[in-house]
């Protein structure tokens, strides 16, 4: 498909702005990668749901453009118009990428308007992620019939586990070579064993939203009983007052932090004896994989996402279920145990270096494209 065309066009999620990515504390992080692919398959335009703002922000960021919703249209209908209001922008790009499922029909239309090829790419298979939610049948035989056609549709599909891969391949009856296994990313770098800091006895770190899925209120119930412990929560959302007055009522020692800048988690996360994430359901959460990288040792619950990259015992501790009890006894393991956290720790660290570094991730997008003539 060599035919003079470079570039590459990313249609944000359904909905988000590039100041949702700045204030999330993803924009350093996400744009690093893209800055780095652009030096494969040329300049990366971003298109993007905010209005002004976003125009404004943009015009600080080198080497990208923007392509924001000026008019503030609802997000569905900006989906649908976006590639036709910015048909003369898109022309002549190569690659037309979506950062989730949702949002990807606006890729899907791109391509078919400009010849681009559409790479509909996904942190997590929505069919998949909405099993363990209480969700209507029809929801559930909706969200099939969009990723269906959404992947017959595309030139290739990024899912991020092997797990997925397998799941899109089967049910969807795709062809061979279509769905392609690219994980997300982690700042290996950024992410590291900090020798030169000392872990807090008994502090436990979570990061992520404050929500129901995280399954935060078990996990304090987990950590009512477990001596000398504390609790360190990094992010916001609708549960942080419920949150830290349950700790409160059982006696848990907890600090909120809210969001903070990518660059400043390392240190938060080297000072933790342990990592926790008692979710309910999950993608491939990042915030995992980074505290792997980190070398901190992990406690996740055996949904989804963290049972694809944790193995028990070995680079993390995977509770059987998402009770406060199966999270009390994977806490108080680690917590009781040092020979083990220095184990899983360095396992970690050496699995995501191998599996999830910006290097090697990057070289699996650039191989899809070489082999398609794009870059």
């Amino acid at each position: 498909m060599n035919d003079g065309r470079r570039g590459l066009a990313l249609f944000f999620t359904l909905g988000v702005s590039l100041v949702d990515w700045q204030e999330a504390g993803y924009l350093h992080r996400e744009l690093s990668y893209y800055r780095r692919l652009a030096e494969h398959v040329g300049p990366v335009t971003l298109v993007t749901y905010g209005g002004e703002e976003d125009a404004r922000l943009g015009e600080q960021l080198e080497g990208f453009r923007v392509l924001n919703n000026p008019e503030r249209l609802p997000p569905e209908e900006f989906m649908q118009r976006a590639p036709d209001l910015y048909r003369r922008e898109l022309e002549g790009l190569a690659i037309f990428k979506s950062n989730q499922i949702k949002g990807a029909h606006a890729v899907i239309h791109a391509a078919g308007l400009t010849g681009g090829c559409a790479i509909v790419r996904g942190g997590y298979l929505l069919s998949r992620f909405v099993s363990n939610r209480p969700v209507s049948t029809r929801m559930r035989f909706g969200l099939w019939r969009r990723e269906l056609a959404l992947f017959h549709q595309a030139g290739r599909v990024f899912l991020p586990t092997s797990e997925d891969a397998q799941y899109a391949q089967r049910w969807y009856a795709l062809p061979a070579g279509k769905v392609v296994v690219v994980p997300n990313f982690v700042d290996t770098d950024l992410f590291r064993p900090r020798e030169d800091l000392a872990c807090e006895p008994g502090l436990v770190c979570f990061v992520g939203r404050l929500a129901p899925q995280k399954n935060l209120a078990a996990l304090i119930e987990a950590m009512a009983g477990l001596k000398g412990a504390r609790l360190r929560l990094i992010g916001d959302g609708p549960q942080r007052n419920n949150l830290f007055r349950l700790a409160q009522e059982k006696g848990v020692p907890i600090e909120i932090l809210g969001t903070v800048p990518q660059e400043e988690l390392p240190v938060l996360l080297a000072e933790c004896e342990a990592f926790v994430l008692p979710s309910l359901y999950e993608g491939l959460p990042k915030s995992l994989l980074e505290a792997m990288a980190a070398g901190v040792p992990v406690v996740a619950t055996q949904v989804q996402g963290s049972a694809s990259v944790i193995q028990h015992r070995e680079t993390g501790w995977l509770c059987e279920d998402t009770s406060p009890e199966a999270l009390h006894r994977g806490l108080s393991a680690l917590l009781r145990e040092s020979r083990l956290r220095a184990k899983i720790g360095r396992a970690a660290r050496q699995y995501m270096i191998e599996s999830f570094s910006l290097e090697g991730v990057l070289a699996r997008e650039v191989a899809v494209y070489k082999e398609l003539g794009l870059a």
